[in-house]
């Protein structure tokens, strides 16, 4: 068995029991014989030191098998030095016999006290027998614990295995409790889903009354809007319509209208859209009496402060007060009421006589009070008597500002309404033309009329740059005044067309030359500066850039033949000298005509006056070649066309008359083979196709005035340079003449000074003739042309033709004379000619 030792040490023990040696060698002893007890089989030291019954029974203080078991451990080899120095110095402790027996009953008591505890027994153990007695009881509880480490495995098995059993009965408990949770859980999901189908079935449902209620009230609002605006419409008092509801009343009276109109499926939607039109009319008719009332009151007052006060209402201060700041003072409020109005007529057409009613009231009352002021202002402007150009200046003025004064006045009362205010602006404009065209239709100078289509004209052109202006993207409205003189204007101009049409009669067809017509007027030293023809383009460009120059002549005789003359428009400055009157006269008119009427009637207009300046020249170079010579008529001729072609190009017409004519050249061929063949007579075949064929035919003319004149100046051009060639070079032809008539045998056996005499007689004669011919010539083309260009322009195949006739002659002298008896070379003969053609 194995050493058994308890928990109480060697001195502890000492001090408790108080044994003396031979006691302590007792013990000693005991605890050696039981160390050589064998243990059982699987136990140690260890585990015995670790049994519960041991470590009960250590804790008891009585000496115990299993005491001195431990005490015996405790007392092993290793501990051997520590116990005998202990024991060494519990015999060198001083010892009395009193306190010794103090001490010895002190830890008696102490000890048996301590013993009865710690051994669990009854009494002390006080023998070796009380020990044995002790220990054999200890001995068998040992051998019990022995199983100890078994059962208590077991017992810790069995309480695991109770546990788990308590624990899966408590989870299968847990589990059915689950299951009852998740039964549970799905009746409640399912009341759940069904209170949650069953609310949003009943949100569904409140949705849709919602929307219905909001769709049935929002529709019942257009119902329930007719008994306010019934009642606002049909309240006593003619300020309805300046009540602060009442535009707002309006709008909806519409809205309910286009509603009514867009469902008339629902129930008495008909008769409420019956009621809110009538509603509308009457609230239209009450904005279209309340505009009228206002308007009329309004003049009535100012006639009434012009009457009474017997103030000149002509002046301009007063005029501005009481025509214009009274009436823009109610403007704001009866164009927002006139405003609803416009806007409306747009849908409804029976709406248009109210708004018809309120422009007549107001044109009506403005005429009343302008009338007698504009009669009054013309008047004052001399319409009986003065000049009619200052007249029709200050009057166009006057009514323009007054006009446009009156256009932006209505502007303030209406947005619509132009033709109506045009039309009552032509009914202001017509006391100026009631005083104007009796004076107009009147009128036979040509100059005055002219400069009063010019004057009307400015206002026209002003409208057309207005209107190009407005193009750009300004929708603002402007006055155009120009539409307003529309009828003076074309009176001006139908009197300006016919006082025209008798003066190119009278003036340029009729026209009957004078002597004194024909003669030249010697130049001045400035004119000898520069031409006829660039004179007339220079005065153009000096006096106006958009037309040709104003020249100076006898106008048209008036009705009492009185011949009235219109002055230069440079005082000073005579562009027409020299010229013939008819083509001063056609000029003259052409600048008087141009612009001032139709492009149309311009050029029908223009192309007659040159056709018969045209036919006026012709017969004046037909009288100028009888009376003088035929170089002078052709000079002449070219001078007049050349004025006549420079002074055209600026008039932008197109001078090109269109017309028809009877054709009757086959009608001759046709009679003519009846009268070679008589028999054809009685042919039914021939007199058939003379009725088809022997009819006049009706054809198509046009005649442009512009290549008229250019054909003929270079017809008679040409005329003149070969006339001019012919002149100079008459010797040389006749001897080309001469010498051609001579056959080659004849030439031959001629002797050869006679050759050389004929071809120097013949260069003398030629250079006599064209230095004369050549010097006549130049004086004369500065005579009638006087420019340097045209000169030059003319004499150059001039000079051309008469070398080319000379190399010809020239040529024929190499070929009969040789050595010193040719003439002049071929380049000497040009170089002389132009030292010619260029002396001063």
């Amino acid at each position: 068995m194995a050493r058994i030792t308890r928990g109480i040490s060697l001195e502890e023990w000492e001090e408790k029991t108080q044994l003396g040696e031979n006691e302590l060698q007792s013990i000693y002893e005991l605890q050696e014989a039981c160390a050589e007890l064998p243990l059982p089989a699987g136990w140690s030291a260890d585990k015995l030191s670790a049994s519960p019954a041991l470590v009960r029974s250590s804790s008891s203080g009585v000496r115990t098998p299993d005491s001195s078991s431990s005490a015996t451990a405790l007392l092993t080899p290793l501990n051997a030095g520590a116990l005998s120095n202990r024991l060494t110095q519990l015999t060198k402790r001083p010892r009395s016999s009193t306190n010794l027996l103090a001490e010895a009953n002190a830890a008696d008591s102490a000890a048996e006290k301590r013993s009865i505890l710690d051994i669990k027994s009854d009494k002390p153990i006080e023998t070796l027998q009380h020990f044995f007695d002790w220990f054999a009881v200890m001995e068998s509880e040992m051998e019990k614990d022995q199983e100890d480490v078994y059962r208590n495995y077991l017992m810790l098995a069995s309480l695991y295995r109770k546990s788990c059993d308590e624990f899966l009965e408590d989870l299968l408990a847990t589990c059915g409790l689950l299951d009852d949770l998740r039964g549970e859980y799905g009746f409640v999901e399912k009341q759940t889903r069904s209170l949650q189908s069953a609310c949003e079935a009943l949100l569904d449902e409140q949705e849709k009354l919602t929307t219905l209620a909001d769709g049935l009230s929002e529709r019942l609002a257009y119902f329930n809007h007719l008994e306010p605006i019934a009642k606002l419409f049909n309240a006593p008092g003619d300020d309805i319509c300046q009540h602060p509801e009442f535009i707002s009343m309006l709008q909806q009276l519409d809205e309910c209208i286009e509603y009514m109109q867009q469902h008339l499926k629902y129930r008495d939607a008909e008769l409420y859209l019956m009621r809110f039109r009538q509603c509308l009319t009457r609230g239209m008719t009450l904005i279209k009496m309340h505009i009228v009332n206002a308007i009329r009151s309004l003049g009535y007052d100012v006639y009434k402060q012009i009457t009474n006060k017997g103030a000149d209402p002509s002046s301009q201060n007063k005029q501005t007060t009481l025509f214009y700041v009274r009436f823009r003072m109610i403007a704001s409020e009866i164009k927002t009421l006139s405003t609803q109005l416009e806007q409306r007529c747009l849908g409804y057409k029976e709406y248009q006589s109210l708004y018809q009613e309120a422009l007549n009231a107001y044109f009506q009352t403005r005429q009343n009070l302008l009338g007698p002021v504009i009669s009054r202002k013309i008047q004052q402007l001399g319409p009986t008597g003065g000049d009619l150009l200052a007249f029709a200046r200050n009057g166009c003025a006057y009514m323009m500002n007054l006009c446009l004064d009156e256009f932006n006045l209505f502007n303030n009362f209406f947005s619509q309404g132009e033709d109506e205010l045009y039309a009552y602006l032509d009914l202001l404009t017509s006391y100026l033309y009631d005083h104007l065209r009796p004076r107009i239709i009147h009128e036979n100078n040509i100059s005055t009329l002219s400069e009063l289509c010019n004057i009307f004209q400015v206002y026209v052109l002003r409208d057309e740059h207005a209107l190009d202006a407005g193009d750009d993207g300004s929708k603002q409205p402007t006055l155009a005044f120009g539409h307003l003189i529309q009828n003076v204007l074309e009176d001006a101009q139908g009197r300006l067309v016919f006082r025209a049409q008798m003066y190119i009669e009278s003036a340029i067809q009729k026209y009957q030359p004078r002597p004194e017509d024909f003669e030249l007027r010697p130049a001045t030293a400035e004119e000898q500066k520069t031409s006829v023809v660039l004179e007339g383009s220079a005065a153009r460009h000096d006096d106006t850039q958009d037309g040709p120059a104003t020249l100076a002549i006898e106008q048209d005789e008036s009705d009492g033949d009185k011949p009235v003359s219109d002055s230069p428009l440079r005082e000073g400055t005579d562009v027409s000298r020299g010229w013939f009157p008819t083509l001063q006269k056609t000029l003259w008119l052409l600048s008087k005509l141009y612009q001032c009427v139709q492009t149309g009637v311009f050029e029908d207009l223009a192309q007659e006056a040159v056709s018969f300046c045209e036919d006026s020249l012709k017969q004046a170079y037909e009288t100028v070649m009888s009376t003088k010579s035929r170089l002078d008529g052709q000079l002449f001729l070219i001078r007049h066309l050349l004025v006549l072609k420079e002074q055209l190009a600026p008039f932008e017409a197109n001078l090109v008359h269109s017309g028809k004519t009877l054709d009757f050249s086959h009608v001759t061929d046709t009679l003519s083979s009846f009268q070679q063949d008589r028999s054809l007579i009685f042919n039914p075949n021939a007199l058939i196709n003379l009725a088809q064929y022997g009819m006049p035919r009706v054809v198509e003319i046009s005649l442009d005035s512009r290549r008229e004149i250019d054909r003929e100046l270079k017809q008679v051009c040409e005329d003149f340079i070969m006339d001019c060639v012919r002149g100079a070079i008459e010797p040389l032809s006749h001897f080309m003449v001469k010498t051609s008539t001579i056959r080659p045998a004849h030439i031959e056996t001629r002797l050869e000074s006679a050759m050389a005499q004929d071809v120097k007689h013949a260069s003398d004669q030629f250079k006599e003739a064209a230095a004369e011919r050549i010097r006549f010539v130049v004086r004369k083309l500065r005579e009638y042309v006087n420019d340097y260009k045209i000169e030059q322009i003319l004499m150059k195949p001039i000079q051309a033709n008469i070398i080319e006739e000379y190399r010809a002659f020239y040529q024929r002298a190499e070929a009969s004379v040789k050595g010193d008896d040719l003439p002049m070379s071929v380049e000497a003969t040009a170089v002389w000619i132009a030292q010619l053609k260029d002396e001063p």
